[in-house]
């Protein structure tokens, strides 16, 4: 591991953004951005699995809303990278669905960057643990 790696974990990593409109997405993928990631925004599911097919995806985060549940299919898709589910408005039914159909975890809106961080660098560190398990096997 390098050390930019070591004090950043999520410096490189690549992060699809997907959800309801960009207007509420765009201070998160700055966020991210900020953190060392690189983002991609796919507007419709079937750039999301073109995304997933031709490029290296670390992480997915998924903004849960009522308007857009077009990306909800993705939860619990094998050899898809561990997708993080965004909530503005949850409670534990919610929360525990999300789980239940294959979120790694759930973070709320407005993201707190320490929070993001942390939640965000577990997932793309166990999606790496997955994906050299698979490969050693």
């Amino acid at each position: 591991m390098n050390v930019e790696r070591k004090m950043n974990p999520l410096q490189g990593s690549s992060v699809a953004l997907c959800g309801c409109d960009a207007d509420d997405l765009n201070p998160l993928a700055a966020l991210l951005v900020e953190m060392g990631c690189n983002v991609y925004l796919p507007e419709t599911a079937e750039q999301l699995n073109s995304l997933l097919r031709d490029t290296t995806v670390d992480a997915i985060m998924v903004h849960v809303c009522p308007s857009r549940q077009q990306f909800l299919p993705i939860l619990g898709r094998p050899g898809i990278p561990p997708v993080l589910a965004l909530l503005r408005h949850a409670d534990k039914h919610l929360y525990l669905d999300l789980l239940r159909r294959g979120a790694f975890d759930c973070v709320p809106l407005p993201a707190q960057r320490d929070e993001l961080k942390r939640v965000l660098s577990l997932a793309i560190e166990d999606g790496r643990k997955q994906m050299a398990a698979s490969h050693a096997a």
